[in-house]
């Protein structure tokens, strides 16, 4: 099972080991969050996790795309979580971060961003 999400798909599980997770978002360097939000919910408990926002916004390169961690997660009991994204039509995403040639790109579209949800860590690190 691959750890890509689409941040428009809804009922989306997946399977995570107790430790420290880092999200990322794929399409672009240039991030406004706006009131976007990540839940995990144990699907046999109904236990939630609300994400974190990252303290760093580190930038990489997932998949031969730009990624951005936006996120950390403490997962304290292994399983299987449902993800909930809470309004993803908040958050914009633009290729660059840097201001002269954000003003002229349109920022993507929901259907072609996706989450990573990775253990990875690293300064600048290509996740795989």
């Amino acid at each position: 099972m691959s750890n890509l999400i689409n941040i428009t798909s809804k009922g989306k599980k997946v399977s995570l080991e107790a430790c420290r997770y880092r999200i990322y978002i794929l399409g672009g360097w240039g991030i406004s969050l706006g009131d976007f939000s990540i839940t995990l919910e144990l699907t046999n408990t109904n236990r939630r996790i609300k994400c974190k926002r990252a303290f760093w916004p580190v930038q990489a390169f997932a998949y031969g795309k730009r990624a951005r961690r936006i996120f950390i997660l403490d997962v304290q009991e292994p399983g299987e979580y449902e993800v909930v994204f809470g309004n993803s039509e908040t958050i914009k995403v633009k290729r660059s971060n840097l201001p002269i040639s954000s003003m002229y790109g349109k920022p993507k579209r929901g259907d072609q961003l996706e989450v990573l949800f990775t253990k990875k860590l690293g300064v600048y690190p290509i996740l795989k």
